[in-house]
């Protein structure tokens, strides 16, 4: 008996014990874990702060990077390509290092080097004893550099991607053998994430350098200084039977994506296809995959028990699994501007722009304090997309009545005028619904002159009208503001079109599908009409056929282009295009359409006689 009791006591106290270790080590992920939330956040506010200064950012990831990996020293080395490196800032590393990197300027390194291997395996490079490999004893020179003039031990290199883009390397230095474990790693790759980010908006703004002083580098293509493309989901309610928190959710999120679209440093999923309801159901990995998009915002909204909310939104990048950034916002009193506001100034940070004063004084010259005003702006966005000969109305209701909330809002203003657009579109008799829409679209330039939205409806009203010249001064105004912008693109592709520039309109045509591919069937249909320009026509063919629900004009083209290459489906196409015809009572006529060369409009019709079908 007593041994068995002697046995119970053991059992318990080792129980005890190991209870009091595990809440130890609780303890301490949690002390490290509110450290390393502490230290990435105050990245992110040097980057809200100074994001115009490229040398001001990286020093600050390099500071805090240090002390996050509890590091001695760290750089930031720049890749040239070929093997070639050039070290950009450094962070308390010996005079003798220093004035070796500094003599080096553009240097070689051998392959089995940290930061060869970095550039040949593009992955993270973790040395346990920089004098422990051959490559020292065989006298690389920048190990030797970094051993014996750095006092380097152990040190961890991380590729600074841009895609599958090698940037640089950032890397940190411990002057003891200490190897850095797999949470020091995944810090270090945040750190890096954040300059890769930084680094390539500098490179953006300054057309191409990476860097703030001239060393040689090689230009950089505007291809591959193409923007990531970013998506912004609704910020769900975490209680989903709240309807207000839902809608405000889907407000922010909104509002947010709405205004990044209108700066040319964001190149946004329109969020048409990010509120899809075929996306509504996917992880933020899964809908970044469908849309195609580099980054995507999801996150969550609650409401708070005596009337504010809270809400958390997170930044990833396709591909990692960890976030690249998150954050808590609440407004305790209810005052969801201040939300949108904080949202949007954080989230700048966060990507590693410098703008987000620039366009929070934008916002307030074009969007609505209102919040009825907003909902209802929002909802008839949603009805934008409604391609048939009604859903204009109901668009409509929702933007007259944001216009009963707020006189000013420039936006609803110029989304008013589009109504009256399409249902010119649908009445082309009517003539004096153009001229409504010029009223709104006129009147929301005078409320907000800069906002592309604005510029687009006037030069569409202006193309319409054949005022050609007019449309193509309105449209590159737009363009300039919002270049990712998916209803600025696919308007200027329009005026494109129609003027004769065939291979511009592809290309901006195409640039509107990737903004909003969940919605591409109509930039398909135009996009397959400019190739039937082009004499593409097997190109044409493809894209008229992939959509979904055909339009009677894209049945038009379908049957034009398949005729001239001797397709027999071009006579069943045809067919297919008079029934449509009895159905909607809306023949398409070439004529009709706002051509600026008659020559462009006299080869449609030929096909059209070409391929049978009877227009009056």
């Amino acid at each position: 008996m007593t041994q068995t009791l002697d046995a119970q006591v053991g059992k318990a106290s080792a129980t005890t014990r190991n209870d009091a270790d595990l809440i130890a080590e609780l303890s301490l992920e949690l002390d490290e874990a509110v450290r390393r939330e502490r230290i990435l956040a105050r990245v992110l506010r040097i980057i809200s702060q100074q994001g115009h200064s490229l040398d001001a950012v990286i020093g600050a990831v390099l500071d805090n990077a240090l002390e996050i990996c509890e590091a001695e020293f760290g750089i930031l080395f720049e890749y040239h390509g070929d093997l070639r490196y050039s070290a950009k800032q450094s962070r308390n590393i010996t005079p003798a290092f220093g004035r070796w990197l500094e003599e080096q300027d553009i240097f070689a390194v051998d392959t089995e080097t940290g930061l060869g291997r970095v550039a040949t395996r593009l992955t993270t490079i973790n040395i346990t004893d920089v004098r422990g490999e051959n490559i020292y004893q065989e006298g690389a020179p920048l190990r030797i550099a970094t051993a014996d003039l750095g006092k380097a031990r152990s040190f961890v290199a991380i590729p600074i991607m841009w895609g599958d883009k090698l940037l640089g390397a950032f890397t940190v230095y411990r002057t003891r053998v200490h190897p850095f474990n797999d949470r020091m790693l995944e810090l270090a790759q945040l750190f890096a994430d954040q300059a890769a980010i930084a680094i390539e908006n500098a490179r953006n703004q300054s057309g191409g350098a990476l860097h703030t002083e001239n060393r040689g580098s090689p230009s950089v293509s505007d291809s591959e200084r193409e923007l990531p493309l970013l998506a912004i989901l609704p910020f769900r309610a975490v209680d989903e039977d709240d309807a207000t928190t839902r809608a405000i959710g889907r407000r922010l999120a909104s509002s947010v994506s709405m205004e990044l679209a209108s700066s040319p440093l964001f190149r946004m999923i329109d969020q048409a296809s990010s509120f899809s309801s075929k996306v509504a159901n996917m992880t933020p990995m899964e809908t970044a995959e469908l849309l195609g998009a580099r980054l995507i915002v999801s996150g969550s909204i609650r409401g708070l028990p005596h009337g504010g909310y809270r809400i958390a939104p997170i930044l990833h990048e396709a591909g990692r699994p960890a976030p690249i950034w998150s954050e808590l916002f609440t407004s305790l009193d209810g005052d969801t501007n201040a939300l949108f506001e904080s949202l949007l100034t954080r989230l700048c940070a966060a990507i590693g722009t410098g703008v987000e004063r620039q366009l929070l004084d934008a916002a307030k010259t074009r969007r609505s304090n209102n919040h009825s005003a907003m909902d209802h702006f929002l909802k008839g966005l949603e009805l934008h997309h409604l391609h048939g000969s009604g859903g204009f109305q109901i668009a409509r209701q929702h933007f007259e009545a944001a216009l009963d909330q707020d006189t000013d809002f420039a936006r609803a203003r110029a989304a008013l005028a589009i109504t009256f657009v399409r249902e010119w579109f649908w009445n082309s008799d009517r003539l004096d619904l153009l001229d409504t829409a010029e009223t709104h679209a006129r009147t929301a330039v005078a409320l907000a002159p800069q906002d592309p939205w604005a510029q687009t409806v006037c030069g569409v009203v202006a193309l319409y009208n054949r005022r050609h010249a007019e449309a193509t001064a309105n449209f590159d105004r737009a363009m300039e503001g919002a270049p990712y912008d998916s209803y600025v693109v696919s308007r200027a592709a329009l005026g494109k079109f129609y003027s004769g520039d065939f291979d511009a309109a592809i290309e901006l045509f195409q640039r509107a599908i990737k903004l909003d591919p969940l919605h591409a069937d109509r930039q398909r249909g135009m996009l397959g009409h400019a190739y039937f320009h082009t004499g593409q026509h097997d190109l044409a063919i493809a894209n008229l056929k992939a959509i979904e629900q055909p339009l009677v004009w894209e049945l038009v083209w379908l049957a034009c282009s398949q005729a001239i290459i001797g397709d027999p489906e071009h006579s069943a196409t045809a067919e297919k295009y008079r029934a449509s015809v009895q159905t909607s009572c809306s023949q398409y006529s070439a004529n009709a359409r706002p051509f600026q060369n008659d020559t462009d409009m006299k080869r449609l019709e030929a096909a059209m006689q070409n391929t049978g079908i009877i227009w009056d």
